[in-house]
């Protein structure tokens, strides 16, 4: 198994069967390069590279959902001056989707909500006093059985806002959001008629 890596100029980074060492380097190397904004790896055996890649990391599970009203519109919350999707962590012994209903109930103060189908899982990195944590979330898509009703932020979590909003989403609200929640929200337009109606 021969290991590699090669960048292009304006192209993505791309890895060849990455060894334990070039795994564990690659979230500081993306760090001093903001530049980089795609990574392929390729591997001869991708579920032992990835679970090479995870033994880097303190892990991290959470779930949430894109909750559809209704009227077609999508509910957001407004943390730590970003907008975001709602999610939280995963307690012990607590079962996905379960996790993902309390943690939207909890953070935007609504009830009534169901789960309708699974969305995509993102991935993401960050670093609390030194120690760099892998977040794996699971996402849901949901509906509330009712339109626009008045949520309550959850202030502990840096939650100053809940709103539901229309398709299609602002520019400025995605200036101000992650860009995995993107991914996240196509992926439940795909999924629900409540949304491909409102386009």
């Amino acid at each position: 198994m021969e290991t590699e890596a090669k960048g292009v100029k304006g192209g993505p980074l791309t890895y060849w069967n990455p060894d334990k060492k070039m795994l564990k380097n690659l979230t500081k190397f993306l760090k001093a390069n903001p530049l980089v904004r795609h990574v392929e790896i390729h591997s001869d055996d991708i579920e032992r590279t990835w679970m090479t890649y995870c033994m880097n990391y303190f892990e991290v599970v959470s779930a949430g959902g894109v909750v559809v009203n209704q009227l077609g519109n999508i509910l957001w919350i407004l943390r730590n001056g970003h907008w975001d999707i709602p999610k939280g962590k995963v307690e012990m012994g607590e079962k996905l989707e379960e996790a993902a209903l309390r943690e939207v109930t909890e953070e935007t103060g609504i009830s009534n909500i169901k789960i309708t189908d699974d969305l995509i899982t993102t991935y993401h990195t960050y670093e609390i006093e030194g120690v760099v944590h892998l977040k794996t979330t699971f996402w849901y898509a949901m509906e509330h059985e009712m339109g626009d009703t008045k949520g309550i932020p959850q202030e502990i979590e840096g939650i100053t806002e809940v709103r539901w909003m229309k398709l299609p989403v602002d520019d400025k609200i995605w200036s101000s959001s992650f860009r995995s929640i993107r991914m996240v929200i196509d992926s439940a337009i795909e999924k629900s008629a409540l949304l491909r109606k409102g386009l």
